[in-house]
């Protein structure tokens, strides 16, 4: 099995197997105050994507970190997943993983790469102040569940929108959240969107959303009349009972949140990026 090594070479990574998830989901389970990590349940998912990878260190006998790299589009680098075994930490091996990550990202020619972490992760916000990324967002998740069920008059059809008059894509600095990613939203992206059926355009333009199987609202455009009706449709969606939307903060889309009548889940990220151009 091909393994590559950090700058440092005292971490050698290779790609993830099925064997690895028991034994990191172990140490991985003692890193949240008790609270189970959730890559015990996408370990089975991440690993036929690829780019899952997992780190060794000498007089170990498992792997001891975990990095999941992502190709969004043929900018747009991600990485996530970062894990670091709890009686490794503080030894500079955050670093030396998304170091490997920006370094990745630039061999096959990304503008960006990007994370995003939680509010109360201050290693990985003093990591983005130390290697230059920017702090592009902070996002609240809301969740609804609440509101009746009820089809609308949709299409999927990108041509209707003009993302130059889409005031919440304004505000989110031309990005959106999308599959735990923060992607730049274009004109290709929304074609993606459609292709995989999870754009929804209310008939009459007045506002449009991309909606994933799951429930999740990555975007949401139109006035309170149009967001609530396209909420409603995503309802009649199977799967769809709870819906969850990011809140960026500063939006105009703020104020709308307590009047469509969502609810704070109180989870908050913060949202990096390093322009590698």
């Amino acid at each position: 099995m091909p393994t590559t090594t950090t700058n440092s070479n005292r971490l050698s990574l290779r790609p993830a197997t099925s064997a690895d998830r028991e034994p990191i989901v172990v140490w991985c389970n003692t890193l949240w105050n008790g609270q189970p990590d959730y890559l015990g349940d996408v370990w089975d998912y991440w690993l036929p994507q690829g780019h899952l990878y997992v780190g060794e260190i000498a007089g170990w006998q498992e792997p001891v970190v975990v990095l999941r790299l992502r190709v969004l589009s043929p900018t747009q680098a991600w990485f996530g997943g970062l894990r670091i075994h709890p009686e490794l930490q503080g030894q500079g091996l955050g670093r030396e993983l998304v170091e490997y990550a920006i370094a990745w990202a630039k061999s096959w020619g990304a503008h960006t790469i990007g994370y995003m972490t939680e509010r109360s992760n201050h290693r990985m916000h003093s990591m983005a102040e130390k290697l230059n990324f920017a702090n592009v967002g902070f996002i609240e998740w809301y969740g609804l569940n609440d509101l009746a069920a009820a089809p609308a008059n949709v299409v999927a059809d990108a041509s209707l929108i003009d993302l130059s008059q889409a005031q919440n894509l304004h505000d989110h600095g031309g990005r959106y959240v999308y599959q735990w990613t923060v992607r730049n939203l274009d004109q290709a992206e929304l074609e993606r969107r459609t292709a995989s059926q999870e754009l929804y355009v209310l008939s009459d333009r007045s506002g449009w959303m991309i909606c994933q199987p799951d429930g999740f609202i990555a975007h949401i455009e139109g006035d309170a009349t149009a967001q609530a009706t396209l909420l409603a449709h995503a309802r009649t969606l199977p799967e769809c009972q709870e819906l969850l939307t990011p809140m960026w903060r500063g939006s105009r889309q703020a104020q709308l949140i307590a009047q469509l009548n969502w609810h704070d889940t109180n989870e908050a990220y913060s949202l990096f990026e390093l322009d590698l151009r």
